[in-house]
């Protein structure tokens, strides 16, 4: 995964906000990553920018040896389906459908057989402490439920990167640690590269690096294994202040 020079502006009225002015990161092994910052420092930016989701108005945006940046419309959707898997603060579940359905959802547009992939989605509901909830609707689950259900569906095709947007930012202080612990298995189970957005230091100390964003630039990055949330916490500080 690597960005190059990217920048990104977006105009609110009559009003130019330029969200990035040349980030650049490169991830080169699998792991857990966090991107963290201040409100407004480009964190979610980046983020969408990697799945697809937005354009750079100049730089590269490299993803699976991929150049996310220079995608059509057509191929941007088959790779946010197949390539990555994007999971969001809102998990965005479909109401009337059960927690299994959602989960097949995606591959049932992708016009997959079905028994397959109702095997692979019951497994990955497993595989998240939900088996005996595939046939509940969303409404029927808890929060942190919702969300793994959210996770496993984003798990559907074996991306090999995961992409969270504040994933625990409606759970609870025990359920975003339980969530955390269950992306960073993930992650070391199935050799794959999650990136996350967070606040949080304490989730952030479950990931292998910490990259720093203020102002629309990486400001720094730091190994964050082996350290506690209050030292983490100052290291992100530290790096905001070196920010220009």
């Amino acid at each position: 995964m690597r960005v190059v020079g990217v920048r990104k502006s977006y105009r609110i009225g009559a009003r130019v906000v330029e969200a990035l002015r040349g980030a650049e990161l490169t991830i080169e092994q699998p792991g857990f990553y966090a991107i963290m910052g201040p409100s407004g420092s480009g964190k979610s930016t980046l983020l969408h920018l990697l799945a697809g989701l937005d354009r750079p108005d100049a730089g590269t945006v490299e993803v699976s040896g991929q150049r996310v940046d220079r995608m059509s419309e057509r191929e941007l959707t088959l790779f946010r389906r197949r390539t990555v898997g994007v999971v969001f603060q809102q998990h965005n579940l479909i109401p009337t459908l059960s927690a299994l359905d959602n989960v097949m959802l995606p591959g049932l547009l992708d016009r997959r057989d079905r028994r397959e992939l109702e095997r692979r989605a019951s497994g990955l509901l497993a595989d998240l402490g939900l088996h005996d909830r595939g046939h509940h609707r969303p409404d029927a689950l808890s929060g942190g439920e919702q969300q793994r259900v959210g996770i496993a569906r984003a798990l559907l095709f074996s991306p090999g990167v995961l992409l969270a947007d504040e994933p625990t930012g409606n759970l609870d202080s025990a359920n975003s640690d339980h969530m955390w612990r269950l992306l960073h298995e993930l992650a070391e189970r199935q050799r794959m590269t999650v990136v996350m957005v967070t606040h949080e230091p304490a989730a952030a100390t479950h990931c292998r690096r910490v990259f720093v964003i203020r102002d629309g630039v990486v400001a720094g990055s730091f190994e964050s294994e082996g350290i506690d949330a209050v030292e983490l916490a100052h290291r992100t500080h530290e790096c905001c202040g070196t920010a220009r």
